[in-house]
């Protein structure tokens, strides 16, 4: 004999409570999920969110770097986006007959501050007359997907937002 056996007959009940007893059933049965199920999902949306947040945080905050290997040109931008505007620099070692660009971002700001460049033109300015000293704006370098340096206007989040690389920072010799 076991303890299913020794379970007694059902009682007989009044319909008036069973008909209270399977309201508050339905009730309870039809409520609950709902209110945890909407919970559960505002809390895995919210918590996604946030997730989501700081991944765009940290992919904007993420900085790239790799080493300028083409050192013979370098471009110096007029406008802060890739495409055709500036002009392309080379400096030829009369010795060597070679060239070779060690300070783009030197070169390029000589460029604006003479005024050959020029904030929101795309081309080279011709100038014939006296030169004259030209506000230069903030000048940032980017390593180029061919290896060249390539020197925009703007920020220090410029070589992110073009989805260029900054060049690699130079360790000091002691």
């Amino acid at each position: 004999m076991n303890s299913i056996d020794q379970v007694p007959e059902a009682r007989p009940m009044h319909s008036a409570h069973r008909v209270a007893l399977r309201r508050e059933m339905e009730t309870t049965v039809s409520t609950s999920p709902r209110r945890w199920q909407r919970s559960s999902v505002a809390f895995v949306l919210t918590v996604t969110m946030a997730a989501g947040g700081v991944g765009i945080a940290a992919a904007a905050v993420y900085v790239h770097y790799e080493t300028v290997t083409n050192m013979n040109t370098a471009h110096c931008y007029s406008l802060p986006q890739l495409g055709d505007n500036g002009t392309t620099i080379a400096v030829l070692n009369p010795a060597t007959g070679t060239s070779q660009v060690t300070d783009a971002l030197g070169m390029c700001g000589m460029l604006w501050r003479d005024g050959f460049l020029s904030t929101g033109v795309s081309q080279v300015i011709r100038v014939t007359g006296p030169i004259t000293v030209h506000p230069v704006p903030n000048l940032v370098v980017c390593t180029m997907a061919d290896g060249t340096a390539g020197v925009f206007p703007g920020a220090a989040s410029t070589c992110s937002e073009l989805g260029l690389a900054q060049p690699t920072p130079m360790t000091p010799t002691p």
